[in-house]
């Protein structure tokens, strides 16, 4: 998938491609991911935090934070 293709679907189903592919180990890290999609990995963690989503780089996902 494409940054022009990622930016087309909701914002939950954004972040459950990009963890699912972080966890399929397929790429180590979100930049890496964010690399192969042609997209910043920091706009990309810009535009999800929006939604209340924070990445942490601990369990290599994106989680939704609530009051953060």
């Amino acid at each position: 998938m494409y940054g022009h293709q990622f930016y087309r679907f909701p914002v939950e189903k954004r972040v459950k491609f990009i963890n699912t592919e972080l966890k399929q180990g397929r790429f180590n890290t979100l930049e890496e991911l964010a690399d192969d999609m042609f997209l910043d990995a920091e706009e990309m963690k810009n535009e999800l935090k929006k939604y209340g989503y924070y990445f942490v780089p601990e369990v290599n996902q994106f989680v939704h934070g609530v009051g953060a």
